[in-house]
């Protein structure tokens, strides 16, 4: 189903008095594809509403200069964020979501176009659930990291959002930097500024490495932090990066790996 974006857009900027932006007409999927065309108009308006003026925008909070996603401004404008609406799925059954959000990341690993030289891509998706109340954004946080290790592997990032989301700042641990209007998931090709959210884990840490290494041998990595957590990650023995299920001493060493690089410290994924 495709649905037209600046219509979607027009009717939270008319309710705030605070115009939008338009662009082009966006992908958008739902469903079940019938019986929510007013719902889906409301629900999509709201979800562009917030990106618009809160993920886009600077936030004194972040501990940084620039948006809240820098990816975000550019993909709305060049048209590359997706949308995908499911209707009828509260959160509260951790199988359903984590077979949900599978398929999601599988069908846009294989249609979203690849990473340019600079190692980027504005391909986006949003797979929201506005049918989740505060028992499906519990499983939706407790289900992340089984969702990360997904992703990860196919060379993607994911991150939850919801009202009561608890994930904070990079730069700023006392910020909830993950708050929307509805519960959802953002997904896009990793980038080489994940360094911030992958150098904690030894076994995503070491996929990391071999797509963007190079990008810190050669230089082009100038932030002091994410240059500082490269070169500690670095200096932790790296076990393989196999995704399945490992030996017993494999899931020790992965743990030693994983703590000598945290250092105790909370990991804040997909977030900056």
């Amino acid at each position: 189903m495709r649905v037209d974006h600046r219509r979607a857009r027009s009717g939270s900027a008319e309710r705030t008095g605070d115009r939008v932006p338009t662009t082009t007409a966006a992908h958008v999927t739902v469903f079940p594809d019938r019986g929510n065309d007013e719902r889906l108009q409301r629900d999509l308006s709201t979800v562009v509403h917030w990106l618009h003026r809160y993920v886009s925008e600077p936030l004194p909070h972040i501990g940084r200069s620039g948006p809240v996603c820098p990816f975000v401004p550019a993909a709305l404008s060049d048209d590359a964020v997706r949308f995908s609406f499911h209707y009828g799925v509260d959160g509260r059954d951790p199988d359903e979501l984590i077979t949900l959000l599978d398929n999601e990341l599988d069908a846009f690993d294989r249609t979203a176009p690849p990473v340019g030289r600079a190692g980027t891509s504005l391909a986006s998706l949003i797979v929201a659930l506005p049918d989740t109340g505060q028992d499906g954004w519990v499983i939706m946080d407790e289900i992340y990291e089984r969702l990360k290790e997904i992703a990860v592997s196919r060379g993607l990032m994911v991150g939850q959002f919801h009202p009561a989301c608890d994930e904070r700042a990079v730069r700023n641990p006392g910020f909830r930097v993950s708050r929307s209007p509805i519960g959802l998931f953002a997904v896009r090709r990793m980038a080489p500024h994940d360094v911030l959210f992958l150098h904690g884990d030894a076994r995503w840490f070491r996929v990391y490495r071999e797509r963007f290494g190079a990008h810190f041998s050669r230089g082009k990595v100038r932030d002091p932090l994410m240059r500082e957590l490269y070169r500690k990650a670095t200096q932790v023995p790296m076990c393989p990066a196999v995704f399945e299920d490992a030996s017993s001493a494999g899931e020790q060493n992965h743990r030693i790996a994983t703590a000598a690089l945290t250092n105790g410290t909370e990991r804040r994924p997909w977030r900056s």
